[in-house]
């Protein structure tokens, strides 16, 4: 049963500055889901997600998360959303998560940084 959830402030923004991310363990590491619609009306995000698989040992780095993953992203928002990714995956493996997962994750373009809405861990 879940215990603990971290809410961020409500960022205004619109519906297409919301993405979905998730990250779980799976036999050879941990595989990324990436899809550039987030939100309560995502949907089935297993049959239209970009997936990644990160091999055990293995270190993401920013350029295969946007090849991989940000195909079909802003390229003005690929760098920040790939660093947030990257960042957020070193951060999963030090923390031994088994699975992660954020619906909306929200970019707006007046930020200078990126802002996390709820997330289920």
């Amino acid at each position: 049963m879940m215990k603990c959830f971290i809410v961020e402030p409500f960022v205004p923004h619109l519906a297409s500055d919301e993405y979905y991310l998730c990250i779980y363990s799976v036999r050879d590491g941990d595989e990324i889901l990436f899809y550039h619609e987030g939100g309560v009306d995502v949907g089935d995000v297993d049959s239209k997600a970009e997936r990644l698989i990160v091999e055990t040992g293995s270190t993401l780095n920013t350029e295969t998360v946007e090849t991989a993953l940000l195909k079909h992203a802003p390229a003005a928002r690929k760098t920040l959303i790939s660093s947030f990714v990257k960042a957020l995956h070193t951060l999963y493996v030090q923390l031994h998560f088994t699975y992660l997962e954020i619906n909306p994750f929200v970019v707006v373009d007046d930020m200078a940084s990126d802002s996390v809405l709820p997330i289920l861990s």
